[in-house]
């Protein structure tokens, strides 16, 4: 069960999300409620959860302060703020400490259950993926006679297709190396001279091209699509976006002619 903290200073909201919510048909379970940001890290050292909702707007604590808090304990749960705020410097600082997202009171309550399923579906994803590297690193811990045998060719294969069926993970060279038991240094070696591109080239390239195949054949919003593709903050996404295409991630979905709403 993914572990879920609430927190809002209005017990009318905190209870209303905690029972209109079908949190146990959904895989999750509420382990705290809070009214202010002071009680939210009590309850947070002691369960630790994967899923925060936070007002912003709360006495003693707002919520971007217990926010910075819960980053500084060490949670890595995911963000996804409730608020009456739209200035910029919010959205800011609301990027740094990585929030995942946000909905503006009043709460359309269907609307925020569908969001909540698509972070729980990516909480699983994640939680998956540390499971799994756990295994790996336990497997190669002891040495593999089959990764010494392995021919360059044989690497980059198991390298590209590792690359493609993680876009949304969080890649970078070390893990790659790790994965395939060589040295960073000559998986980088390897790596320009079999695909041409370094790694941070190709995964970038791929991730586009994923982009632009989603902008055109689906309805999620830009912000979905750059997670999808690794990309959590919107800004660098789109940043990213356009230096390689030379549209925006929106301008590039209205020439494609897409219906969709962003």
């Amino acid at each position: 069960m993914i572990k879920v903290l609430l927190v809002d200073d209005e017990a009318p909201i905190l209870n209303n999300l905690n029972k209109v919510i079908p949190w146990k048909d959904m895989g999750m379970e509420v382990v705290g409620l809070a009214r202010s940001g002071m009680d939210a890290l009590e309850i947070a050292k002691e369960h630790d959860p994967d899923l925060v909702l936070s007002d912003i707007r709360m006495p003693l604590m707002d919520g971007l302060t217990f926010i910075t808090k819960l980053r500084e304990n060490g949670s890595t749960a995911e963000i996804f703020l409730l608020t009456g705020y739209q200035e910029f410097e919010y959205a800011r600082e609301a990027i740094k400490l990585r929030v995942k997202d946000y909905i503006s009171k009043p709460i359309h309550y269907f609307e925020l259950e569908e969001r909540i399923r698509e972070i729980g579906e990516e909480i699983r994803k994640k939680q998956l993926k540390e499971k799994y590297l756990k295994t790996v690193s336990l497997i190669e811990s002891e040495p593999d006679p089959d990764t010494v045998k392995k021919t360059p060719e044989q690497l980059m294969t198991s390298a590209l297709d590792y690359i493609n069926t993680n876009l949304g993970a969080d890649l970078g060279i070390e893990e790659l190396s790790d994965y395939l038991g060589i040295s960073s240094s000559y998986f980088c070696l390897l790596f320009k001279n079999h695909v041409g591109f370094t790694f941070v080239e190709y995964l970038t390239k791929q991730r586009m091209e994923a982009a632009k195949f989603l902008l055109t054949n689906s309805d999620k919003n830009i912000a979905q699509i750059g997670a999808f593709v690794g990309y959590h903050e919107r800004r660098y996404f789109t940043k990213v976006f356009q230096k390689s295409t030379g549209m925006t991630p929106s301008e590039f979905r209205e020439v494609c002619g897409s219906t969709s709403v962003i």
